[in-house]
């Protein structure tokens, strides 16, 4: 606990030493939020920010602060990794996407018809379909369709037609803007969990990640 302490305050003593506009950022980022919606933003923090260099780590599985030299990480799900500070950057709403082949070819009006589809689901939201249906007042389906780990590859199996996904609108905002998806019932699902930007305790104050949340949450407001 002293050694925690002592590290602590040697890191704000750093921090306050330290011009904010000059050091390292290490970040960890989810793949699909890193390149679908912070790397087109993030030319704006390196023209703001000149002198930090940002070094990024991508990943599913949960970071470990212990083991990584990570200053910050942005984290989807609820905030509660011990010995970090947590600051809320967005919520998502998921809609119901297909094809426009799909749509086409198959009435789709009404979460029933939706039942009869082949249902794409996504292993980090395991419970998101079941949970849209109940929301319908709709007894979710028994039978479990084809997982897949990342957002941007579920996406592109529902562009190829391969069944219906249920997806964070604003992650797929390309495809519905190119055509190559489509809503089919525009009754969003709302996650009661949401993406943060998470900190080691020790690592709070240090300049550049202060630097990089008042960016963010700029971005995001």
């Amino acid at each position: 606990e002293v050694h925690s302490i002592l590290q602590a305050i040697r890191q704000a003593s750093l921090s306050v030493m330290t011009d904010p506009l000059i050091g390292t950022l290490n970040l960890a980022i989810l793949p699909t939020f890193g390149t679908r919606w912070l790397m087109p933003r993030f030319p704006l923090f390196l023209k703001e920010n000149p002198n930090i260099t940002v070094n990024f780590v991508s990943k599913l599985s949960p970071f470990d602060f212990q083991r990584e030299n990570l200053h910050a990480a942005i984290h989807y799900g609820a905030p509660d990794w011990p010995d970090t500070d947590s600051t809320f950057l967005m919520g998502e709403k998921s809609v119901p996407v297909c094809s426009p082949g799909i749509q086409r070819d198959y009435a789709m009006r009404t979460s029933e018809d939706l039942k009869q589809m082949p249902l794409l689901h996504l292993v980090t939201r395991a419970d998101a379909w079941q949970n849209w249906f109940r929301s319908e007042t709709t007894e979710p389906p028994a039978d479990q369709g084809m997982l897949f780990e990342q957002i941007s590859i579920i996406a592109q199996a529902a562009v190829a037609g391969l069944g219906v996904a249920l997806l964070p609108q604003f992650l797929i905002q390309s495809e519905l803007d190119r055509g190559e998806l489509v809503i089919i019932i525009d009754r969003p699902l709302s996650s009661d969990s949401g993406y943060h930007l998470v900190t080691p305790v020790t690592k709070s104050n240090y300049a550049p990640t202060i630097a990089f949340r008042n960016w963010i949450l700029k971005m995001v407001h």
